[in-house]
């Protein structure tokens, strides 16, 4: 009834948040009555019409990190918050691959549970995990991995989200785990550095959170309204009357009426193709995000470092810098080494004109 109440106001979209419990209902009132939903929550399963995802899988990336690093034997950690997407799709490849998964739902544990799991996987030898869990979550079993002391060199853990700058990671630093993750927003671009001069100028008395920068999730959001508002010029330019006079559909109606424009208005959405936040913007028929680009980065003992970047077209791409040399490598820069050997085990040859 909600979304009837928003649809008799004459809404032409609506932008909000779904969960797996209401995913479905929800797809299914926007498919029925021709109005599109624009969403930052998770990709959805299936191939609903007047649906906008506006975050990208992270399933490829996912998939081609696992193959460069060449695991055959880990523990997924999941939770069921945006369904079984990732789930599904490691499994698959396992069977595939013949690998050896730990699969294990963790919705219900709390920290003491997080700790049992951890030091009893200890014991059976697994040093490599997936983690794909809500925010919440995942912030809470990095901690625990911290307080049991999984955070030291052996271990490898791969974050399953699209923001791996806004994990706190600070006392996994100097423990000498690698922690492997993707960062969908890219902070050295120009659209980023403009927005990010004017957050850092805002009252944090009157603005609450903006002392420290956006989420990924926040960053979808406001390219959600960006491709919204791109979609209306579009129709404008477009001499496109989609106004809700005359038959602006009926919610109530048995089978429910559609707004005669909702399919203008789903074409326009789809057809978007703009710079945001979090890069390039652009939908297939499905609207499902295409043709983007998310960073890999490491966690270093000096911070998260950028090692590559992974794309439909390129796959997996792995960048070599001096930023990813080790802190021993780069402290032989500009020294003078002396090497002092015993005469008869070496042989001595004069220098030209010496």
């Amino acid at each position: 009834m909600a979304v009837c109440s928003q649809y008799s106001r004459g809404v032409f979209a609506i932008f909000g948040l779904y969960d797996k419990r209401s995913v479905n209902t929800l797809t299914s009132f926007c498919g029925a009555l021709h109005i599109s939903l624009v969403t930052p929550s998770f990709p959805s399963e299936g191939e609903g019409q007047f649906t906008l995802q506006l975050r990208p899988s992270i399933r490829g990336a996912l998939l081609s990190l696992l193959d460069h690093y060449d695991w055959s034997q880990f523990v997924f950690l999941y939770d069921t918050d945006r369904g079984y997407a990732i789930l599904q799709a490691i499994m698959e490849r396992a069977g595939q691959n013949g690998w050896q998964v730990s699969a294990i739902c963790v919705e219900s544990f709390n920290e003491a549970a997080y700790r049992r799991l951890l030091e009893d996987l200890d014991r059976r030898q697994e040093r490599k995990y997936v983690i794909d869990l809500e925010p919440e979550r995942l912030q809470s079993i990095l901690e625990q991995a911290v307080s049991v002391g999984k955070h030291v060199k052996g271990y490898h853990y791969i974050v399953a989200n699209l923001g791996f700058k806004d994990i706190s990671l600070e006392r996994f630093m100097h423990g000498g785990a690698n922690v492997t993750g993707f960062q969908l927003v890219d902070f050295s671009r120009p659209i980023v550095i403009k927005l990010m001069q004017r957050w850092n100028k805002l009252d944090q008395r009157e603005y609450p959170g903006s002392e420290s920068p956006p989420k990924y999730t926040s960053s979808l959001t406001y390219d959600g309204v960006l491709v919204m508002a791109e979609a209306f010029r579009t129709l404008r330019r477009q001499k496109i009357d989609i106004s809700r006079r005359g038959n602006a559909g009926d919610c109530l109606a048995n089978p429910a009426a559609p707004w005669n424009q909702g399919i203008d208005m789903d074409r326009a959405l789809k057809q978007v193709r703009i710079q945001g936040l979090t890069g390039n913007i652009q939908f297939d028929h499905y609207g499902r995000r295409v043709n983007y680009t998310m960073d890999v980065f490491e966690l270093k003992s000096n911070g998260p470092r950028k090692i590559g970047y992974w794309n439909d077209i390129d796959k997996l791409v792995l960048v070599q810098n001096d930023n990813t040399l080790s802190n021993d490598s780069t402290a032989m820069e500009n020294r003078t080494v002396v090497v002092t050997t015993i005469m008869p085990l070496m042989m001595r040859k004069p220098l030209l004109r010496h």
